[in-house]
């Protein structure tokens, strides 16, 4: 079997582009690992607190209303100025928000 000679260029395009394809196939490969190795150990940290039970509910409970409680106390204080301008409070005294 003889290979033609004007084909030898459509050969050669051909393996850089197949050698070409495995390197992107590599890279994407990849990143889809690292993806799904992320969002696995995520699903296993939140399976991890499910499973812990009361003990480990009581302390997210907590973790979850102090958070929400900081978030309301500065969204108070930063509120408090307009507010107290417009409804002076007890609360605009104590804390000396009235002008």
């Amino acid at each position: 079997m003889n290979i033609d000679p004007s084909t030898l260029p459509h050969i050669a395009v051909g393996c850089a582009l197949l050698c070409a394809v495995v390197v992107v196939i590599g890279f994407v490969l990849q990143a889809a690992g690292n993806f799904l190795d992320a969002f696995l150990g995520l699903a296993g940290a939140a399976a991890d607190i499910l499973e812990g039970g009361p003990v480990v509910w009581l302390g997210c409970a907590l973790l979850l209303f102090g958070c929400i409680a900081g978030v309301v106390i500065v969204f108070l204080f930063l509120d408090a100025p307009n507010q107290c301008a417009v409804y002076p409070t007890r609360f605009c005294d104590w804390f000396g928000f009235l002008p």
